[in-house]
């Protein structure tokens, strides 16, 4: 008889096949499939860690099979954070509970401590922050000396080696230790970035400029610190950064950003003029049902082309730059963009508003926006960007200024209102516009056994009109998008407007048939998550 094979979990299944496109040279199989997994799936996190260390040197003997696993990890872990910035305290406890998991199975033996730094990199691509133990766990784990461990007692020797190996480039230096130091306490995360700026290394001092837009208060206070004290030192490029990222910070922390440029001033250090740069194309996705929105800009570099990147939601969420490509390689990035979610070209107007917008949302919330936002600003050749919100009021009217008069007779309104779920153009747009959160899934729990119809009503009537400005914002924001279009396209803008304006002025929901297809689609995804 055979002996009987272990049977593959869909975990399995799913790390050896991207572990497999990796050693093929290609991208990881992140698709449709996939996405709905990690989306249901949610605990399988606890598995794919057990997989990576199962694999990983010195314990395993295959490290691509490893990797797999942990390419895997990230996205399970990215979906469960999707979760938390929904409310749902069920998905903070889970990843609280993997993360003191992990760190049990370290303590007890069972696995190799290098597999902190592992998933310490999966928590932040996840842009999960690490719990207190976690990274007091880390912090006891043994220095090692070789070129892949932590930094070793000579500081400067090692921040010249990374220098070395980003080429010099501030924004890859400050990447690469953003990303291997996210599990470290904020205090030594503070200490590293201060050790950046009085290292006696010009480009050290370059990357730690860059570090004033950390995402932890207590990180960019410290470098804000050490840069002060070299601030007669600052290059000109330098001091140019200063004055573009000053205003991006909170408002409570632009007087240390003050102090540094005074400084250079004084020591006679000019500001150096923007870089030569430009943007022959931004391509804006639509505004999802999470008011997120992605901007591709690209720009000549030479024979070939660079994509920028920004991502907004509730602030600047992202925002890179990355290597420049052959014309091929672009359109097929935009292809993929397109495929995900609907796109227009759009104007540098559009996008300056919408940066200055989101860098205010940021700035309210004491957040700094990536220093990624600099980069892109840099590749284009410049960009004012000032925080500076989009009155909702003033926007709205503005496009209501548009839209012919005989819309707005009674009975036109009203069947643009009920009909505004039919519009042909909004049927891609809005597949990502429902209610997804802790509050829905109760109140649908609660009204169980009701129709389809009545618990749309329902919910139209209850949750989701508490939630009426946002959706308020998110219609209005679609308006300005499909405004962008040329006017031969004949994008319905002007309904959406419409429609803005009813849920402004508190029309009743049941009589908004783009509302109400919103409660139906909320319906139907509650019920293929398992949540109904």
């Amino acid at each position: 008889m055979s002996r009987a094979q272990t049977k593959s979990s869909p975990t399995d299944e799913h790390a050896r096949r991207i572990a497999q496109a990796i050693a093929k040279g290609r991208p990881p199989p992140f698709n449709d499939a996939l996405e709905r997994y990690c989306e249901s799936s949610p605990r399988e996190i606890f598995a794919a860690f057990t997989g990576a260390a199962r694999h990983m040197p010195p314990a395993g003997d295959d490290e691509p099979l490893a990797i797999g696993y942990l390419f895997l990890l990230q996205r399970l872990l990215e979906h469960l954070r999707y979760r938390t910035d929904r409310g749902y305290a069920d998905a903070s406890q889970l990843i609280a509970d993997f993360q003191a998991d992990v760190v049990a199975q370290v303590e007890a033996g069972n696995v190799d401590g290098r597999m902190l730094d592992f998933v310490g990199g999966a928590l932040h691509q996840s842009k999960i922050p690490t719990s207190p133990e976690f990274a007091a766990a880390l912090a006891k784990q043994p220095v090692d000396r070789d070129e892949d461990g932590p930094l070793p007692a000579d500081v400067h020797g090692a921040l010249a080696g990374i220098l070395d190996a980003c080429d010099g480039d501030p924004f890859m230096t400050v990447g690469a230790l953003t990303e291997s130091g996210h599990s470290m306490p904020e205090d030594a995360r503070g200490a590293l970035a201060g050790a950046l700026a009085l290292a006696g290394i010009p480009k050290a001092r370059s990357a730690a400029v860059l570090f004033l837009l950390d995402p932890n208060s207590t990180v960019r206070r410290a470098v804000a610190g050490a840069l002060a004290q070299v601030g007669a030192s600052l290059t000109p490029t330098e001091v140019r950064r200063l004055i573009a990222m000053r205003n991006w910070r909170p408002e409570n922390e632009r007087t240390e950003v003050d102090a540094i440029i005074r400084k250079a001033r004084a020591a006679g250090i000019d500001c150096a003029p923007w870089e030569a740069g430009s943007v022959e194309a931004i391509v804006a996705t639509t505004v999802d049902g999470a008011a997120t929105q992605g901007f591709l800009l690209i720009s000549p570099v030479g024979r070939k082309k660079r994509i920028s990147s920004v991502l907004t939601k509730g602030g600047i969420a992202d925002a890179w730059s990355g290597e420049p490509e052959s014309r091929r390689q672009i359109e097929m990035s935009l292809a993929a963009a397109g495929m995900e979610a609907p796109t227009l070209a759009v104007s540098r107007s559009y996008l300056d508003r919408s940066v200055a917008h989101h860098l205010a949302l940021s700035i309210e919330k004491r957040e700094a926006p990536p220093f990624g936002l600099l980069q892109v600003a840099e590749t284009i050749g410049g960009a004012d960007w000032q925080p500076a919100r989009m009155a909702f009021g003033e926007t709205l009217a503005g496009l209501i200024a548009e839209v012919p008069k005989a819309m707005w007779e009674p009975a036109t309104l009203a069947s643009v209102l009920r009909k505004s779920n039919e519009l042909a153009e909004l049927e891609a747009v809005s597949q990502s516009w429902f209610e997804d959160d802790s509050q829905v899934a109760q109140a649908v729990e609660h009204a169980h056994g009701r129709g389809r119809a009545k618990l749309a009503t329902y919910l139209l009537q209850s949750v989701i009109a508490r939630h009426r400005d946002r959706w308020a914002d998110v219609v209005l924001r679609t308006a300005l998008w499909m405004r962008e279009a040329p006017p031969e396209a004949g994008l319905c803008w002007r309904q959406l407007a419409i429609v803005a304006k009813a849920l402004a002025d508190g029309r009743d929901m049941t009589e908004i048939g783009l509302m109400r297809d919103i409660a139906l689609r909320t319906i139907a995804v509650l019920r293929d998550a398992g949540r109904m």
